[in-house]
């Protein structure tokens, strides 16, 4: 029996556990001190410049582009510098669950990356993308808006196709929120009571 093969291979194992606790104590830490901003709170004088977006894309943000449907959204995170930190996109349901377990995957994300807060970014079509907005807003992530027809554009320069792909529209709403191409809606405070049924499918 090879003692010292099971001894290393032990402390590995070990090694590993305590690593996973650390990143879950981080992650749980960033979910507590997030604090979603809005427009209210940007604006000078009445307006949020392209200069104060980029501003507030600071270094220590994780950015998340989100592809909204009517029962299953996608999203991937990237950093200021446009690095794909998440390995693939990640999908979860437009429920209270969903959120939750999106909001867990980012913060995850962000442990692992160094980072302290976190921004959405979405196109605003149709209704489903509300619950999800006020939802991430109450609790701690700041959502902004990316223009449709700016996504499109951008698809074109990227690959030369308006195909809709929500794994690639993820990407490219992130990019779009890195360079200060969002707006953000004039909204105040966000009450959770409003979150009291298992599903946002019931509240356009």
């Amino acid at each position: 029996m090879n003692v010292k093969g099971t001894k290393r291979k032990n402390q590995v194992v070990t090694a590993n556990i305590f690593e996973q606790q650390e990143m879950i104590a981080k992650a749980e830490k960033i979910k507590s001190n997030l604090k979603a901003s809005t427009w209210h709170e940007l604006e000078t004088k009445g307006k949020f410049d392209k200069n104060e977006k980029l501003t507030f894309i600071s270094d220590d943000m994780l950015i998340l582009g989100c592809d909204v449907g009517s029962e299953t959204h996608y999203v991937r995170a990237i950093d200021t510098r446009g690095r794909e930190l998440s390995k693939s996109a990640f999908s979860f349901s437009n429920t209270v669950e969903g959120f939750q377990s999106a909001r867990d995957w980012a913060a995850g994300i962000a442990a692992a990356n160094d980072k302290d807060q976190i921004v959405l970014g979405l196109e605003p079509t149709g209704h489903y993308w509300f619950c999800l907005a006020t939802w991430m807003i109450a609790n701690g992530i700041s959502v902004v808006q990316v223009n449709p027809y700016a996504v499109k554009q951008t698809k074109e320069v990227e690959d030369n196709s308006q195909l809709k792909d929500d794994r690639k529209d993820t990407k490219l709403i992130a990019n779009l929120v890195k360079d200060g191409n969002f707006g953000m809606r004039y909204r105040g405070s966000i009450k959770r009571e409003l979150f009291t049924d298992t599903t946002c499918r019931e509240h356009p």
